[in-house]
């Protein structure tokens, strides 16, 4: 019996900050979503399995609520099982209730039935088996509450929880005894895919099929399983997602104009990439950087571009600044270091482009 298992796909997730790239990532979940069933046929795997938070929130738009049900009945008659989770739980307000998903004669099961928390699936001799949790609920779902194994050559659990605590249950024997029930334990409800396995027991967490954060590592990824024989159960990473979350540093003294900006910062440019940029140091006054000019001259050349500018224009001790003070520049600077030095955090913002800007115009630069 060959499995998908995904989880945290987090469908119309909200993307606040990020403007017209949120529509972008918005739709590049939908399509990432589509691709995770063209692999689940590609691969003739038998079932489906989502553990946990397909949406980023349990009030859904009709439209994406229908988008879903499309997509997975494409996979009929193979089973899917949905497990709501934290993002998408399973409230009294929730659009679960109403879903035409699950709607009969459908492929999709769904785990919510707090008396009957498993679903048998004959024609795979298997038992699947998972507790939604509400809105009341701590998220540490104990796999306790999942009641005795039925009646069945294969025995799957699914669970949206945190890896530590099950239910508060942190010793490895426990958490041992609670895992080696089941042939294999689909994990959601973290974004990097973790291979939990130990002698005894198979699980893992799928993670995030799509990073959606610069903090995440190791995301983009389902996981097929392999079940030859109850307890002979392989486990296999499969890359899927697309976008690509990069952080990366600049040192604005090894910049020395606009265009050498441009450059550094274009070399990382795809469609699929969003880039953040740290601009820090001390920036040279002959450099004119303007980090502004620069995210957008580039904006199209990236799903998204942030540069945070944390340039400083004056070294700490303003003695170092080495300008003649004969000069109107050098006047200029000085008399502007003395502002900068007793301005507080808001003004230091403006004075600092004030001064980018004076020392461009005096010394007869153009402006970008």
């Amino acid at each position: 019996m060959k499995i998908v298992h995904t989880s945290d796909i987090k469908l119309g997730a909200s993307f606040a900050g990020f403007g017209l790239a949120g529509d972008k990532l918005r739709a590049g979940l939908k399509t990432t979503f589509s691709k995770i069933v063209d692999f689940t046929l590609n691969e003739k795997a038998d079932m489906l399995l989502i553990a946990g938070n397909i949406f980023d929130s349990h009030e859904i738009s009709k439209n994406l609520q229908d988008f879903v049900a499309k997509e997975l009945r494409r996979l009929d008659p193979k089973p899917v099982i949905v497990l709501p989770g934290p993002k998408d739980h399973f409230g009294d307000s929730a659009f679960w209730h109403t879903w035409e998903g699950i709607r009969k004669p459908t492929n999709i099961h769904f785990l919510a039935d707090k008396k009957r928390p498993f679903i048998i699936i004959p024609e795979l001799g298997c038992a699947v088996y998972g507790l939604a949790p509400t809105a009341e609920d701590d998220n540490h779902l104990s796999l306790k509450r999942l009641g005795p194994l039925q009646d069945a050559k294969y025995h799957l659990a699914v669970a949206c929880a945190p890896l530590v605590p099950f239910d508060g249950e942190q010793s490895d024997g426990l958490l041992g005894d609670l895992l080696g029930k089941y042939d294999y334990v689909a994990l959601g409800g973290q974004p990097a895919f973790l291979d939990l396995s130990c002698p005894g027991y198979r699980a893992a967490f799928s993670g995030a099929p799509e990073a959606l954060g610069f903090a995440e590592n190791n995301s983009g990824n389902i996981v097929v399983i392999q079940i030859n024989e109850p307890k002979n159960v392989l486990i296999a990473k499969a890359p899927i997602g697309h976008f690509q979350w990069k952080s990366i540093e600049l040192q604005a003294k090894e910049i020395a104009n606009n265009d050498e900006l441009l450059r550094k910062i274009k070399q990382h440019a795809g469609r699929n990439i969003l880039l953040n940029v740290k601009l820090t140091g001390l920036a040279l006054f002959e450099a004119g950087l303007d980090p502004g000019f620069v995210q957008t001259r580039l904006s199209d050349d990236f799903l998204h571009l942030n540069i945070d500018d944390e340039m400083i224009v004056f070294p700490e001790n303003i003695a170092e600044v080495k300008v003649s003070e004969k000069t109107v520049v050098g006047q200029y600077l000085r008399l502007m270091a003395q502002k900068l030095k007793a301005a507080d955090d808001k003004q230091k913002q403006h004075l600092e482009q004030s001064i980018k800007i004076g020392y461009s115009l005096l010394s007869g630069r153009e402006l970008w």
